[in-house]
């Protein structure tokens, strides 16, 4: 198979058709681990580059095939010859920009506090929009979008 292997699509590399649900990628790939999985091949050290190189591409196929952008992605790029997908890539193109008025967020850890300060605004609850922003930013410091968002929170805080 390590020859063959740059001529495999994730779903043959799998054994899996195009259609598959993810419970039988991942049911596959449970399959393809016990077979091809570095640590069941001891010994030759040849053999066990081909089989970490077998492993890591089969690796590859699991977590591309079993995140819907990314499988999306991938059986476009598969469409026009593709047999692998840069994953970077689509992490990249495949986070959904932020709507007119919110907040774009890359970091995971500050994502819940802008979503509950978006909440307080749309509920008229400032100081709660801003505890919330303030928290996002020690996450997400270089924001700027942020921190827009908390000067127009003191801004309308501000007696006149």
């Amino acid at each position: 198979m390590a020859k063959r292997l740059d001529e495999l699509d994730y779903y043959a590399l799998l054994g899996v058709a195009q259609d598959a649900s993810v419970d039988a990628i991942k049911a596959a790939f449970r399959a393809f681990a016990r077979r091809y999985h570095p640590d069941r091949h001891v010994g030759d050290p040849e053999t066990v580059a081909k089989v970490t190189r077998i492993y890591r591409r089969g690796t590859e196929a699991y977590r591309v095939l079993t995140h819907f952008e990314q499988r999306r992605a991938y059986d476009a790029q598969l469409a026009l010859g593709a047999l692998r997908l840069d994953t970077e890539q689509v992490r990249v193109s495949a986070r959904p920009s932020a709507a007119p008025g919110q907040v774009e967020v890359h970091s995971t850890r500050a994502r819940p506090f802008v979503t509950k300060a978006e909440q307080a605004l749309r509920s008229g609850d400032y100081k709660q929009a801003k505890l919330n922003y303030q928290i996002a930013l020690t996450h997400e410091p270089s924001n700027e979008a942020i921190q827009r968002k908390l000067a127009e929170i003191e801004a309308l805080q501000k007696p006149l």
